[in-house]
């Protein structure tokens, strides 16, 4: 009778560990620091595994749950590259 959950426990640990995976290969990829679009690497992952991780666990509270991933996800998503908007601005301006 503990087949299903001994089977659904084991998918989330699955994808915890390549989570972990990903993380690691990001981190170790990088080579120039924590810089934004190193920053938006990590969190891509973070949130990819994190939403994954819960719509597993919990389902009653999956609505709330990807309500607040998507905010951070599109917080990080809309972060700009400073150098970007500075040659936006020129090319509007000229």
């Amino acid at each position: 009778m503990n087949a299903p959950l001994e089977f659904n426990h084991c998918i989330v640990w699955i994808i915890a560990g390549l989570g972990l995976v990903a993380l690691v290969g990001v981190l170790f990829k990088m080579k120039h620091g924590f810089g934004p679009f190193n920053i938006r690497a990590v969190s891509i992952v973070l949130v990819a595994t994190f939403a994954t991780l819960l719509g597993l666990t919990d389902t009653n509270a999956l609505t709330a749950a990807m309500g607040i991933l998507g905010g951070i996800a599109g917080y990080v998503f809309g972060i700009s590259n400073p150098k970007e908007e500075a040659n936006k601005n020129e090319v509007d301006k000229g």
